[in-house]
C-alpha cells in the first residue's frame, strides 16, 4: 500500500496546514511547467488528494490499520463524491438544509466506491494490456476483475468499473472500482505527453567527423540517423507518427532521438600532444 504521508514528507499525526504545506512545496519543486518530474508530480498531488481532504484521509487511516495485499486510495475526481449536493445548496444556516439533505440521503443511499492500483511496464502502457486483479471487500468477500489497459495510458490514469466497488450495505447498490493506473519508468526512454524520448550518444570525435547511428522505437523498428559534422549537444531528431499513441485518439506522437556527447578522458601524453596539433590545425583554417 502507498504511503501518502511519506510521499508528502510528513508525519501520520501532521495537521491539516502542514499537508498543505508540504504539499505546495513539492507541488512547486516537481511541477512539469518548470522542469520537474510529470510522474512524482502526480504521485503528490495523488497523496494530497486522500490526505488534504478530512474524510479521505480518515478512510486512509482505517485502511492502513487493516493492511493486507489490497491497494486503496480514495481518490475518484468528483467534488462531490462523499458530499450530499442538497446540503451544498441549502447549507450555511439555511432552515431547510437538513430536511431536504436526510430526504436526500435515504433516497440514494450506496455503498462506497473503491480504488486499487495496477502496475504496468512502460511498453505495457504504450501497447495496451489485459489483466486479472483480485481484491478483498470491506465485507470481506474476494472480488476479481479483468482490466483492460488501454495503450497511452499514462501514470496514475483511472479506469473506472461500474458495479464493483464495496457491496456491506445490503439493500444499497454497489459502488463503483475505481483503478488507477501506475506505469513503471524505463530506463532508456521518456514519455512526454504523447512524445517519447530517446537518448543517442556519441563520441566528441564522432560529434565533429559526423557518424551513422541506428535507434529502435518501442515497436522494434529501427530509425537511421545521419549526425552531421559539429553537431551540437543536445540536438533532436523527431520522426513523427512513432511516439506514444493517445489513449483518446489512437494517433501517435512523435519519437525524439536526443544527441549527447559524451566526453572523453584521454591520458596518455602523446595521444594528447596528437589532440592538441589537430586542434591547432583545425583553429587555423576556421
Amino acid at each position: 500500500m502507498i504511503d501518502y504521508y511519506q510521499t508528502l514528507g510528513v508525519s501520520e499525526n501532521a495537521s491539516p496546514d502542514e499537508i498543505k504545506k508540504a504539499y505546495r512545496s513539492l507541488a512547486n519543486k516537481h511541477h512539469p511547467d518548470k522542469g520537474g518530474d510529470q510522474a512524482k508530480f502526480k504521485d503528490i498531488s495523488v497523496a494530497y488528494d486522500n490526505l488534504g481532504d478530512p474524510q479521505k484521509r480518515a478512510e486512509y487511516d482505517q485502511q492502513r490499520q487493516f493492511g493486507g495485499g489490497q491497494q486503496f486510495h480514495f481518490h475518484t475526481g468528483n467534488p462531490f463524491q462523499g458530499a450530499d449536493p442538497f446540503s451544498q445548496m441549502f447549507g450555511g444556516g439555511h432552515p431547510f438544509g437538513d430536511i431536504f439533505g436526510q430526504m436526500h440521503r435515504q433516497q440514494v443511499r450506496r455503498n462506497r466506491d473503491l480504488n486499487i492500483q495496477c502496475s504496468v511496464t512502460f511498453i505495457d502502457a504504450y501497447k495496451g494490456k489485459q489483466l486479472e486483479a483480485n481484491y478483498r471487500l470491506p465485507s470481506g468477500r474476494n472480488q476479481n476483475v479483468v482490466i483492460n489497459v488501454p495503450a497511452g495510458v499514462s501514470h496514475g490514469d483511472t479506469i473506472r468499473y461500474p458495479g464493483l466497488g464495496d457491496d456491506s450495505m445490503a439493500g444499497a447498490p454497489r459502488g463503483n472500482l475505481n483503478v488507477t493506473i501506475l506505469v513503471q519508468p524505463d530506463p532508456n526512454y521518456e514519455r512526454r505527453g504523447d512524445d517519447l524520448y530517446h537518448n543517442v550518444e556519441i563520441t566528441a570525435i564522432e560529434s565533429m567527423i559526423g557518424v551513422k547511428k541506428k535507434v529502435k522505437n518501442l515497436d522494434g523498428v529501427s530509425l537511421d540517423l545521419e549526425i552531421r559534422p559539429g553537431i551540437e549537444h543536445g540536438t533532436e531528431f523527431a520522426s513523427a507518427g512513432t511516439g506514444f499513441p493517445n489513449v483518446n485518439t489512437g494517433y501517435k506522437g512523435r519519437f525524439v532521438s536526443v544527441v549527447k556527447i559524451k566526453p572523453l578522458a584521454v591520458i596518455d601524453p602523446a595521444l594528447v600532444q596528437q589532440l592538441k596539433d589537430i586542434d591547432a590545425k583545425i583553429s587555423q583554417r576556421t
